[in-house]
């Protein structure tokens, strides 16, 4: 078997190990919708049918959501699905983006570390990629955020082919290849926004330093076209800084948010280390106390993981500092400018687990390194020793992996289904027949079933929810119309009244056993009077 093939076949293994992972039960587990997973389905819903999210605005570059708003890209990712869904979205539908984005995002891996460490290592970190729990997790549900690490990877990944490539075509080709992802990076999740030129100011800075690039027009069109994708967030910034208006074109709204999340990136030194102490905890104690974010005692890498993701931070930096210090071209200096800019956002945001996405890919880079050059260390001193290493590390691995699905498909679904709102939509589709066989024109809904599911589970049109909505404190509906049906956003336990449908939550039911007929599904029940 030749070099090529080998390597080809496990590449294939590995994608296809990291899509069984991320696709299998994808549109039931977890079961239902996060509220913010709805919000970005029922933006794409709306965007499609009618151009618009839930303020009215038109082809937003920021969509309006909660009052200070999500990111645009995984709409957009979304809008082929919905075609294909026939214009209706489910959570297989709106969950595919970004499973996808993580399959692709292993194979990204796999080709930078190929050209930068070579196969041995690109086997190992695509495999610690496929099996990492915080990558399988993440590619199962549709947050907005959750794009983000992926498209930092394929930019770095064609940015990286541009600077090896010899031939100036190709490296024009892929430098613009780069321009382009990191151009929609910008577009997956805010927080990043100052990280991206960091990234590309210290890339590209070390390419000229060692004549792997030169300015150019291939450059200059690369630079003039990330540009352009970035100028409608530049003016972003500036409408919602107060500087400027909002502006409304006939094919794209540059929106001015009723929140603006500027102010949550910190810019002194004591709120940065406060964030960086947050952050490192987080990654110490694998645990954000959020019940549906980590699965523990697997945490987001595995305890192995953790130390490995030690021996090879060290090991990186050390044959990158030592580089630097002797000016010679070391491929992995990207790879440790990656590290560097998820550290950065340690520095600006306090860390909840998505909020720090940038860093785990790089990490998981790490860990990848620190297994590599363990085993490269044994196998110097006896290639029997490392193979052997090589084997029990895979079996342990692979271990906790059939550990972690064990838990995820058993005590993590009971949790996932409460969080997710398991049940709801359910609810929504009987409540909503009910109305229909009875004659009832209201349904009463308890708060916690979360308003945005409310829109995407009645397929409420944009148009249909401004004209017809109530608020309560805006942009939160009290009530809306979905067809001829009044959905009310929220019960009053003083004043339950024997004319409306009700979904409430379990916890309530007591308090309608006597005048109602109560029908369960998971936690929720409808209440029919």
């Amino acid at each position: 078997m030749s070099f090529w093939r080998r390597r080809n076949y496990l590449l294939v293994m590995i994608l296809l190990l990291g899509a069984a992972l991320r696709l299998a039960f994808l549109g039931s587990m977890p079961g239902g919708m996060h509220q913010d997973e709805s919000f970005v389905a029922w933006n794409a819903f709306a965007i499609f049918h009618e151009g618009m999210d839930s303020a009215g605005h038109v082809m937003p570059v920021y969509m309006a959501d909660w009052g200070d708003g999500h990111s645009a890209l995984y709409v957009w990712l979304t809008l082929p699905f919905v075609a294909l869904w026939g214009g209706h979205v489910t959570p297989l539908c709106s969950r595919l983006p970004q499973a996808l984005v993580g399959i692709f995002t292993i194979a990204a891996v796999y080709g930078i570390i190929d050209r930068t460490l070579g196969r041995r290592a690109a086997n190992w970190t695509g495999f610690l990629l496929a099996v990492c729990p915080w990558h399988i997790m993440m590619c199962r549900w549709g947050l907005d955020a959750n794009m983000a690490p992926g498209f930092l990877i394929f930019g770095l990944y064609f940015f990286m082919r541009g600077v090896e490539s010899e031939e100036t075509a190709a490296k024009g080709r892929f430098l613009l290849l780069s321009a382009l992802f990191y151009g929609l990076t910008l577009y997956a999740y805010a927080v990043i926004w100052p990280v991206v030129p960091l990234l590309l100011l210290l890339q590209t800075g070390y390419g000229l330093w060692h004549k792997k690039l030169r300015v150019d027009g291939w450059s200059l069109a690369s630079a003039g076209l990330l540009f352009v994708m970035a100028l409608p967030l530049l003016l972003f910034i500036l409408v919602n800084s107060g500087l400027i208006g909002e502006i409304r074109l006939p094919f794209m709204t540059i929106p001015a948010m009723g929140g603006y999340r500027g102010g949550e990136i910190a810019f002194d030194l004591r709120n940065m280390l406060s964030n960086l102490r947050t952050a490192l905890s987080l990654l110490w104690n694998q645990n954000t106390g959020a019940p549906y974010d980590v699965l523990l005692p697997w945490g987001m890498f595995y305890d192995i993981g953790r130390v490995f993701i030690v021996i090879g931070a060290l090991a990186l930096s050390v044959k990158v500092l030592r580089g630097l210090w002797k000016r010679q071209y070391v491929k992995e200096t990207f790879l440790w400018i990656q590290l560097l800019g998820g550290g950065v956002v340690c520095l600006l945001v306090t860390a909840v687990l998505h909020q720090i996405n940038a860093l785990y890919i790089p990490l998981v880079i790490c860990e990848g390194y620190g297994v590599f050059w363990l085993l490269e260390v044994l196998g110097r001193r006896r290639e029997t020793l490392g193979k052997v290493c090589g084997g029990i590390l895979a079996a342990v691995y692979l271990l906790c992996l059939a550990g972690f699905q064990r838990d995820y498909y058993t005590s993590y679904r009971e949790v996932a289904d409460a969080y997710f709102g398991a049940g709801i939509e359910e609810c929504v589709d009987c409540a909503l027949e009910m109305c229909r066989q009875k004659g009832f024109k209201t349904v009463t809904v308890e708060k916690g079933a979360q308003w945005p599911r409310l829109l995407l589970y009645t397929e409420t049109l944009p148009s249909d929810y401004l004209e017809s909505v109530e608020y309560d404190v805006a942009p939160a509906p009290a009530s809306f119309m979905a067809g001829d049906i009044l959905i009310r956003t929220r019960i009053d336990q003083e004043q339950i009244d024997n004319d409306s449908v009700y979904i409430l939550y379990f916890i309530d039911r007591e308090k309608f056993e006597k005048d109602f007929d109560l029908i369960k599904f998971y936690d929720w029940y409808v209440a029919v009077p």
